[in-house]
C-alpha cells in the first residue's frame, strides 16, 4: 500500500501546475500563460501587466523592495515609508539598543523626522528592468573555454557580463541563472542607502512566542517594523545626509482594513532567497539522513548554552539576542524539514519521477549513485567540521585574527614583535573592542560543548597530530581539551594578551600557543582535496555537478508539457493563493485566524518568550480596538496557502485589488520541506494581519501620524 501511495504522489507531481494547489514562485517579468487565468479565477482583479511593467511606474513591482536581498519590504506612503517584518529589522534594532535605551525590549517610535534613526550600511533595492542575456552568457562561456579557462567559469562569466552592462547604467546590475543555466537574466536595481528606522514594537509584541511558536500555529506575533527611504534633494539615491529628503516612490501600496475571510485571494510578492526544488533523490536522502540531524544537534547545543546565560542576565541577553534569534530559526527549520521529508516520502517521490529520466540520462544516474555512496562519510565529517569546529564561539572567532599577525610578520620579515609594534597595537585594540561583544564565561562553556561534539564525531584522519594527541591525552573529553587550551593560551583574556606581548615574541612562539595549534588542527583544504578525488573516480562531484541533474530534470518536465518556475535565487517573484485554515494531522483542525486573546492565554511571566508587559495588558483589557477591530474582536495573524521561503519575510500579502492585507513572516511546520518539495495540502504561510499592525502603531506606539501617511481602504 505504501508503495502504491508513493506512485500516486509521484503521478500527482507530474500533473500540470493548475492541479496543484498554489505551488510556484513565478518570475514577475515572465510567467506561464496559463497562470494568469488561474489567478483571476481565485479573485485577482488587476491586469497581468499591472504586476510588472517597465514602461509604466505604477505596476505593483515598483512598490516592492529587497532589503539587501535578505528580506522584503513594501512602500506604503508617498513619503518613503517602508514596512517589513520585525525580525527583518531585529539586527538593526539590536544594534541601536543599549542598556539605557533598549529598543528591543521597549520598542521604538519616531515622533518626528528628526527622531528617525539612520541605519549604517542598510540598503534597499528596487527592480527597474530585466533583460534576457542567455545568448551573451553562452558566448562568454564559449570564449572562456576556448581560452583554456576551467575553474570558476561562472564567476568569471558573471563578472564579465555585469561589468559590460554596468558601464552604461546608473543602476546596480546582477546576472542570475534560471533553471540551472537554461536561461540567464540581467536584473537592474535602483539602490538607496539612506535608510532610517521609524518604528518597531517591543520584542514582546514583534516576536511574541519566540522560538517556542516558531514555525507553529496558532501564532500571535506583531511581526512588523517601519523604515523610511531617503534620497538626495534631487530625488536620486544618496548616502546619508541631514539634507536628504524622504523618497517619493513610483508606486505605493494601499492598505485594506476590511479584513480577511476563507478563500479570499492572496498574493505575495518579494525576494525569496533560495530553494532547491530540482534536487535529486540522492541529495534529498543526504539531507534527511546526514546533514540535517547534525545541524539540529550542533545548533541546539549552542542555543542551550546561550539561553542558560541569557536567562540569568539581561545584559547577556542583549549581547546574544540577535545571534540567538538567527541560529534558532534554522535549527528548528532543519528539525521540521526532516519530519516533513519523511512524512511526505519526498525522496521516494523524486526517485519515482527520475524513472522518466534514466533512459536518456542513464550514465548520469550511474555516476551519481556511485558518487553519493562514496561521499557519505565525507559529507558527515565535513558537516561536523562546519558546524562545530570552524567557528564554535565568538571568543574563538575573534582570537582567530592572531593568524593575521603571523602572516604580517612573515611578509615583513619581522623576527619578534611586542605590544608597542604598530601591528600589535592594531591587533590589541581590535581584540579589546571585540571582547566587548560577548560574555567570556558563556563563550568558554560553548567552546567546550562544541569541541566535545567535534572530537566525538570527526574522523581523526582530518585532524592534525596535535589534535589527535589531545584527543588521546584527554580521552575524547572535548571540555577538558577546551579547558586546557583556554588555561594555557595568551588569548584567554585581553589582559593576558597584553601581558604576554609586554616582551617581544617570535612567530614560532606565537604559533605554538595552544589556541593557534587548535585553529590549525583541521582544515577545509583536507575536505576539498578529498572531494576532488571522488570527482576523478566517479565522473561526478555532488558539490559541483548538481546543475547537470537539474537541467536534465527541467528538460524531462519540459518534454511532458509541465509548466515550471525556476528555483528561488533572491530575484523578485510572486506566488498566489487563498486565505484558509488547515487540518495538519488526524483529529486536528486549525482556524485560519488568531485573535489578541492569545496574548492573555499564553502569557507566562516566567518565560521571556511569552512576556506581556503592563502596557499591553492594559490595552487588551480596555478592548479598545478602534477602527481596526471586527465585531468586537481584534485579529492578529492569519493563514494563506502561498508558496514562500526565506527572503519572503516582510513581503506584503496582497488582495485581489492589489492592497495590503498583511505581511508574510513564517511558514507552518508542515511546510518545512519547502526547500525541495511543495505539498499542496499542508503548506501554509503565516501572516500578521495589517489591522493588528495599525492598532499597535496607533494604540501602543501613539504614532498615529504614521497612519496618516497611508492610503487605507475600509471597503
Amino acid at each position: 500500500m505504501r508503495r502504491f501511495m508513493i506512485i500516486l504522489a509521484a503521478i500527482a507531481l507530474l500533473l500540470p501546475v493548475c492541479s496543484q494547489a498554489d505551488e510556484g514562485m513565478w518570475m514577475v517579468h515572465h510567467f506561464e500563460k496559463d497562470i494568469y487565468p488561474q489567478m483571476v479565477k481565485k479573485g485577482f482583479k488587476l491586469k497581468s501587466n499591472e504586476i510588472y511593467n517597465e514602461q509604466t511606474g505604477d505596476a505593483l513591482a515598483n512598490a516592492i523592495v529587497s532589503l539587501d536581498f535578505g528580506c522584503t519590504g513594501s512602500m506604503i506612503s508617498k513619503n518613503g515609508l517602508l514596512i517589513t517584518n520585525h525580525h527583518c529589522a531585529y539586527g538593526d534594532i539590536h544594534a541601536l539598543s543599549t542598556n539605557e535605551n533598549n529598543y528591543l525590549e521597549e520598542g521604538f517610535w519616531a515622533m518626528s523626522s528628526k527622531d528617525e534613526k539612520p541605519i549604517k550600511g542598510k540598503k534597499v533595492q528596487f527592480l527597474r528592468k530585466v533583460l534576457d542575456v542567455t545568448d551573451e552568457v553562452s558566448a562568454i562561456k564559449d570564449s572562456l573555454a576556448k581560452q583554456g579557462f576551467t575553474g570558476m567559469m561562472m564567476r568569471r562569466t558573471y563578472r564579465i557580463i555585469e561589468t559590460r552592462y554596468s558601464k552604461n547604467t546608473d543602476y546596480m546590475v546582477s546576472c542570475a541563472s534560471m533553471w540551472n543555466g537554461v536561461k540567464y537574466y540581467m536584473f537592474f536595481y535602483e539602490e538607496f542607502s539612506d535608510i532610517r528606522l521609524v518604528g518597531a514594537p517591543p520584542a514582546s509584541i514583534g516576536a511574541f512566542g519566540g522560538e517556542t511558536d516558531n514555525w507553529g500555529w496558532p501564532q500571535h506575533k506583531g511581526d512588523f517594523a517601519l523604515y523610511r527611504v531617503y534620497t538626495g534633494p534631487d530625488g536620486k539615491p544618496a548616502e546619508y545626509s541631514p539634507e536628504n529628503i524622504p523618497m517619493q516612490p513610483k508606486r505605493t501600496l494601499s492598505i485594506s482594513a476590511k479584513g480577511v475571510k476563507p478563500n479570499d485571494y492572496s498574493m505575495i510578492m518579494g525576494y525569496p532567497g533560495r530553494t532547491n526544488r530540482y534536487a535529486s533523490s540522492f541529495e534529498i536522502r543526504e539531507k534527511e539522513n546526514i546533514t540535517n540531524p547534525i545541524i539540529v544537534t550542533a545548533r541546539r547545543s549552542k542555543l542551550d548554552v546561550w539561553k542558560k546565560h541569557m536567562d540569568n542576565d539581561p545584559k547577556i541577553r542583549l549581547l546574544y539576542a540577535d545571534k540567538y534569534f538567527t541560529i534558532s530559526n534554522y535549527a528548528d527549520y532543519a528539525k521540521w524539514e526532516n519530519i516533513c521529508l519523511r512524512r511526505y516520502d519526498v525522496a521516494d517521490i523524486r526517485a519515482e519521477e527520475e524513472k522518466y529520466m534514466k533512459e536518456k540520462h542513464g550514465e548520469l544516474f550511474s555516476q551519481m549513485e556511485k558518487a553519493y555512496t562514496m561521499n557519505k562519510e565525507h559529507v558527515r565529517n565535513k558537516t561536523w567540521y562546519k558546524e562545530v569546529f570552524n567557528s564554535p564561539s565568538e571568543w574563538l572567532t575573534n582570537a582567530r585574527r592572531v593568524l593575521s599577525v603571523l602572516r604580517d610578520m612573515n611578509k615583513q620579515n619581522i623576527a619578534a614583535i611586542d605590544k608597542n609594534h604598530p601591528i600589535m597595537k592594531k591587533y590589541l585594540a581590535s581584540l579589546k573592542r571585540d571582547f566587548q561583544s560577548f560574555d567570556l564565561e558563556t563563550e568558554r562553556e560553548l567552546f567546550g560543548k562544541q569541541l566535545n561534539l567535534f572530537v566525538n564525531n570527526i574522523d581523526p584522519k582530518y585532524c592534525s597530530d596535535t589534535m589527535i594527541s589531545w584527543i588521546n591525552k584527554f580521552n575524547k573529553d572535548g571540555k577538558a581539551i577546551a579547558d586546557y587550551i583556554y588555561n594555557n593560551s595568551f588569548l584567554s583574556t585581553v589582559e593576558e594578551a597584553e601581558e604576554y606581548f609586554s616582551t617581544p615574541r617570535t612567530a614560532e612562539e606565537i604559533a605554538n600557543d595552544p589556541l593557534n595549534k587548535y585553529l590549525q588542527a583541521c582544515s577545509i583544504l583536507n575536505f576539498n582535496k578529498e572531494a576532488e578525488g571522488f570527482e576523478k573516480k566517479c565522473g561526478y562531484c555532488p558539490n559541483k555537478s548538481t546543475s547537470r541533474y537539474a537541467r536534465a530534470l527541467y528538460e524531462s518536465r519540459e518534454e511532458r508539457g509541465i509548466p515550471q518556475y525556476p528555483n528561488a535565487n533572491s530575484t523578485m517573484r510572486f506566488t498566489f493563493g487563498t486565505v484558509g485554515g488547515i487540518k495538519p494531522a488526524d483529529g486536528i483542525e486549525y482556524h485560519y485566524q488568531t485573535t489578541i486573546n492569545g496574548y492573555t492565554e499564553k502569557e507566562d511571566p516566567n518565560n521571556y518568550e511569552f512576556n506581556v508587559n503592563d502596557k499591553m495588558k492594559a490595552l487588551i483589557a480596555s478592548k479598545d480596538w478602534g477602527r481596526w477591530g471586527e465585531k468586537g474582536q481584534l485579529y492578529v495573524n492569519f493563514l494563506t496557502d502561498n508558496d514562500i521561503t526565506g527572503g519572503n519575510s516582510g513581503s506584503p500579502v496582497i488582495n485581489g485589488k492589489g492592497e495590503i492585507i498583511g505581511l508574510a513572516f513564517d511558514g507552518n511546520r508542515e511546510s518545512m520541506s519547502g526547500d525541495v518539495y511543495f505539498h499542496e495540502k499542508y503548506f501554509k504561510t503565516v501572516c500578521v494581519d495589517i489591522r493588528f499592525v495599525l492598532w499597535v502603531i496607533e494604540k501602543y506606539g501613539h504614532a498615529g501620524h504614521l497612519i496618516d501617511e497611508m492610503d487605507i481602504k475600509f471597503k
